[in-house]
C-alpha cells in the first residue's frame, strides 16, 4: 500500500516536470533525487514545485482567451477563427469537445498542490532556517490564484484541500456540494492570510541572484536565453488577498482589499522596497505639438528584447520555452498573428478598443519640465487620435500581392519587437510568447482606485478622491480617508469661561411657544481614519496611469472628476449657440458611477488582453448591482462609439445584451467529471528529472 502510494505522488509531482530541459530547465545541480517523502531534500522540494509550476503553463493561455475572448476588448476574424475561438466569443459552448473549457488541468494543478502541502516537511532546518517554507508558501499561492480562476470562471466549482489519490476519493469530492464563489474566497483568505508578510514569508529564491528559470527567444538567428527571477514565477500573497477581498466586497472586504494592494505598492510593514509603477520611463507621447510622431515607449514594455531591463515592471509572468523540444509552448502568438500567414490572426482589437482610445483627449506639453509646460496642445487632429497605448501595442500587415490588402489593428503584446508598432509593414516576424503576464503594479494601482471606490460607497470620505489621484496625478503624498463622523455636545462660552446659553424659540400652537435651550454639536473624532503613505522616494516622479497614454493628465480638462465630465459621460449636455451646456445637473450618484466607470476604461486601455477584462467586467457589475455595465460593453464591441455606454446615443447588438443582462450567462458550464486521481505508475529506476 504505501509502495503504491509513493508511485502515484512521484507521478503526480514528477511526471509533470519532464519539461525541465535546457533554457526551460531549473538551473540546480543535482544527481540523485529521493522521492519517498520521508527522506525529502531541498532538491527533491524545488522539483516538485517546477512540476506544479508546468501545470500552470498548462493553463496559461486558457486565462488569455476566457477572459478576453468573451469581452469587449476583441474582435473575431468569421473566416479564420477555429470554431473554439468562435463558441468562446458567443458564449455558446460545447462542453464535450471546447478544448478551453477543459477544467481537468487546472484540478491538475490543485492536486499537486493538495500533495506537496500534505506532505512536505516546513520545519526541517539549517542554521535556524526553514528550508523549505518559501517553497510551502510559494505552493500555498498556486493553489490559491488557480481557485481564484475556477471561481471567477465558473462561479461554482469542487473545492477540496485533501489530496486525491484513487477514483473513490475523487468521486467523493465530486458527490459533495460545490461551493458558491464567495465560500471559496473565504477559504482562501483564511489559507494564505498567515502568509501575507512578504519579510516573515519570501518566495523562493533558487540561486544568489534569485534568479533561475530561462525562457527563450529568438534574435537575428540566434536563441538568447533570459533569466527570471525566482518569485516572479508566483503571484504575491499580497496581490491575491487583495483580489479575493475585492471578489467579495462585502462590509468591510473593500477597505481589506485597499490595505492588501498598499502594502504590497508601498512594502509597508516590511523591509521591502516600494514599486515604482508609472514614471515616464514607459510612456508613449508625441514628441512634437502637430502630433505627427510619437515615441513608443509603452509598447517596448511588451518587447521581448528589453525583458532584462524592463522585469522589474512585471509582478508576475508564466515563462515559455521557445520550442516544444524544450518545454511547453504558447499558442497565443498563433492566434493573434501565426508566422508567415499574412492576415491569418484569429483575433484583433474589437471596434471598442479602438472607439474608447481615440474618444480619450490626448493633452500635449512641450519641454521635459511638466510643472512649468511652455505649450499645451490637445489632440483634436492628431495623426493618432485619442490614447497611444493603442497604436504602440497594435500594429497593421499588408499583404505582398496585387490587391496589397491591409490587415488593421492585430494585437502585439504576444510576439513583440523592438518598435514594431505604430508602423505599417509586410510582415512582422511570429517571435512566440516567451512569456504570459499575470500581474504587474498597474494593474494592483487600478485595483487600488477599485476599492477605494467601494470604500467611498460605505461611506469613506475622500477615498474616490485619492481613486481620481491615481489615474490623474499618480499617488506621491500623504492621503488620509475618512469614515461616520462623531458628532459631540458642547456649551458655547465667552471669553471669560462663562457658558452663553443659545434658544430655539419654536411656534407649536397659537400663542403657545415651545423654548427649548440647546448645547451646540462639534466633530469629536472619526470611527475610522486610513492613511495611504506614498512619500517614498521612489513615488517623487510618478505620474497618473492615465498619462501612460494620453499626455499630461494632471492638467488635463477633459479628464477630470467634475460637472462637465460626468455630464459628458451620462449624455447631459447639448451644444447651444456653439457652446456645450449642462442640460441635467449631475448628482453624487452619477460621481460615483463615472468614477467606476473611468476606472474600468482605464484598466482597459493600460491592460487590454493581458487575461482579466471579463472578471473586470463581472466584478465591477455585480459590486454595483448593475448588469447593464457589462452587457452593453459586450454587446457594443462591434460597433465605433463615439460615447460611453451610460450615454443615450450608445450603440450596441440588442440580441448580445438580451443574453449578457443575464448573469447566468457570464459563467463557464462545467463538464461531468472534473476531478480525478493520478494514474498509479512504476517509477523508472534511472528516472532523473534533469533531463
Amino acid at each position: 500500500m504505501k509502495k503504491n502510494f509513493i508511485y502515484t505522488v512521484t507521478f503526480l509531482l514528477c511526471g509533470a516536470f519532464l519539461f525541465s530541459s535546457c533554457e526551460d530547465m531549473l538551473n540546480v545541480e543535482s544527481n540523485r533525487v529521493e522521492y519517498e517523502f520521508e527522506d525529502w531534500t531541498l532538491n527533491d522540494s524545488v522539483y516538485s514545485v517546477l512540476g506544479i509550476l508546468k501545470g500552470v503553463q498548462d493553463v496559461g493561455d486558457r486565462q488569455i482567451i476566457l477572459n478576453e475572448v468573451r469581452a469587449d476588448l476583441i474582435d473575431i476574424s468569421e473566416s479564420k477563427a477555429v470554431v473554439d475561438i468562435q463558441e468562446i466569443s458567443r458564449s455558446v459552448f460545447n462542453v464535450e469537445t471546447n478544448k478551453y473549457l477543459d477544467v481537468k488541468d487546472y484540478y491538475a494543478i490543485i492536486n499537486n498542490c493538495n500533495i506537496y502541502l500534505a506532505r512536505v516537511d516546513t520545519t526541517l532546518e539549517k542554521n535556524n532556517v526553514k528550508l523549505m517554507l518559501p517553497e510551502y508558501v510559494a505552493v500555498k499561492s498556486v493553489r490559491a490564484w488557480t481557485y481564484l480562476q475556477l471561481a471567477i470562471n465558473y462561479n461554482e466549482i469542487p473545492y477540496f484541500t485533501e489530496p486525491i489519490l484513487s477514483h473513490s476519493a475523487a468521486e467523493k469530492v465530486m458527490n459533495q456540494p460545490m461551493l458558491s464563489r464567495n465560500d471559496v474566497l473565504t477559504n482562501l483568505i483564511a489559507d494564505i492570510l498567515p502568509y501575507e508578510n512578504p519579510a516573515a514569508y519570501p518566495m523562493p529564491a533558487w540561486d544568489s541572484d534569485g534568479k533561475v528559470l530561462k525562457f527563450g527567444y529568438t534574435s537575428g538567428g540566434s536563441l538568447v536565453n533570459t533569466d527570471v527571477a525566482t518569485k516572479q514565477l508566483f503571484v504575491p500573497i499580497r496581490m491575491l488577498l487583495g483580489d479575493m477581498y475585492l471578489w467579495r466586497g462585502g462590509a468591510g472586504d473593500y477597505k481589506n482589499a485597499a490595505q492588501c494592494y498598499y502594502n504590497l505598492l508601498t512594502g509597508a510593514q516590511t523591509n521591502a522596497t516600494a514599486l515604482k509603477y508609472s514614471d515616464r520611463n514607459f510612456v508613449s507621447q508625441y514628441t512634437s505639438q502637430e502630433g505627427k510622431s510619437m515615441s513608443n515607449r509603452f509598447g517596448e514594455l511588451f518587447a521581448v528584447k528589453a525583458f532584462t531591463q524592463n522585469s522589474d515592471n512585471f509582478l508576475t509572468i508564466i515563462p515559455y520555452a521557445s520550442t516544444s523540444l524544450h518545454g511547453t509552448v504558447s499558442e497565443i502568438a498563433d492566434i493573434f498573428a501565426p508566422q508567415g500567414d499574412i492576415g491569418g490572426s484569429q483575433v484583433m482589437a474589437s471596434p471598442a478598443m479602438i472607439s474608447l482610445s481615440e474618444r480619450q483627449i490626448y493633452r500635449y506639453v512641450e519641454g521635459e519640465d511638466i510643472e512649468k509646460p511652455t505649450l499645451v496642445e490637445y489632440s483634436h487632429n492628431y495623426t493618432h487620435p485619442g490614447d497611444l497605448r493603442l497604436p504602440s501595442t497594435t500594429y497593421s500587415q499588408i499583404s505582398a500581392d496585387e490587391t496589397k490588402t491591409e490587415y488593421k489593428n492585430l494585437i502585439g503584446k504576444f510576439n513583440t519587437d523592438q518598435n514594431i508598432f505604430g508602423h505599417d509593414a509586410m510582415y512582422v516576424s511570429n517571435m512566440g510568447t516567451p512569456y504570459i503576464i499575470l500581474a504587474r503594479p498597474e494593474q494592483a494601482y487600478l485595483r487600488l482606485a477599485e476599492a477605494l471606490m467601494g470604500m467611498e460607497r460605505e461611506g469613506y470620505e475622500g477615498a474616490m478622491d485619492l481613486a481620481m489621484v491615481i489615474l490623474k496625478e499618480g499617488v506621491k503624498h500623504d492621503y488620509t480617508v475618512l469614515k461616520d463622523p462623531v458628532y459631540k455636545e458642547r456649551h458655547r462660552i465667552n471669553a471669560n469661561g462663562d457658558t452663553i446659553k443659545r434658544y430655539d424659540i419654536d411656534k407649536v400652537t397659537g400663542d403657545t411657544l415651545k423654548v427649548e435651550y440647546v448645547m451646540e454639536k462639534y466633530l469629536a473624532s472619526y470611527t475610522d481614519s486610513i492613511g495611504y503613505n506614498f512619500t517614498d522616494t521612489r513615488f517623487e516622479n510618478n505620474i497618473g496611469i492615465h498619462s501612460r497614454g494620453s499626455g499630461d493628465s494632471e492638467r488635463n480638462i477633459y479628464f477630470a472628476l467634475d460637472s462637465i465630465n460626468v455630464a459628458r459621460y451620462f449624455g447631459y449636455t447639448e451644444m447651444q449657440n456653439g457652446k456645450e451646456v449642462i442640460t441635467t445637473k449631475p448628482t453624487r450618484e452619477d460621481s460615483l458611477l463615472y468614477m467606476s466607470e473611468i476606472i474600468l476604461d482605464e484598466m482597459a486601455l493600460e491592460l487590454a488582453w493581458e487575461g482579466s477584462r471579463f472578471g473586470d467586467l463581472v466584478r465591477v457589475s455585480k459590486a454595483l448591482g448593475d448588469n447593464d455595465i457589462l452587457a452593453k460593453r459586450i454587446a457594443g464591441r462591434s460597433f465605433n462609439n463615439k460615447v460611453s455606454h451610460r450615454h443615450p446615443d450608445f450603440e450596441y447588438d440588442p440580441a448580445v445584451y438580451s443574453k449578457m443582462i443575464d448573469e447566468s450567462n457570464w459563467y463557464l458550464p462545467l463538464p461531468g467529471q472534473v476531478v480525478e486521481p493520478g494514474e498509479v505508475v512504476e517509477t523508472p529506476e534511472d528516472f532523473d528529472p534533469s533531463k
